[in-house]
């Protein structure tokens, strides 16, 4: 049992270093790869919220544009023709 103590006290201060910087090495590469993941799931968030804000705008602008022209006295059957032209 003595060989055995006496092998691992004498090496394990040699190689020390060497298993901290791999567990140092391994551990940094785990934390880089889950912001990396979480910043992609943030950048598409804010992509999706931008194009629901965009399509809600437009549908505001639309509703207000066929209340305008409901004003004016055109159908509502003209006016879903006209939208639908301009698509």
């Amino acid at each position: 049992m003595s060989v055995i103590w006496d092998l691992i006290t004498g090496l394990l201060p040699n190689v020390w270093p060497y298993i901290a910087g791999a567990l140092a090495l391994v551990g940094g590469w785990f934390v880089a790869k889950r912001q990396g993941a979480q910043g992609a799931k943030a950048r598409q968030a804010e992509a999706a919220l931008k194009a629901t804000t965009k399509g809600q705008e437009a549908a505001r602008k639309g509703r207000a544009e066929a209340a305008d022209q409901l004003a004016k006295g055109k159908t509502p059957e003209e006016i879903r023709r006209q939208n639908d032209a301009g698509w």
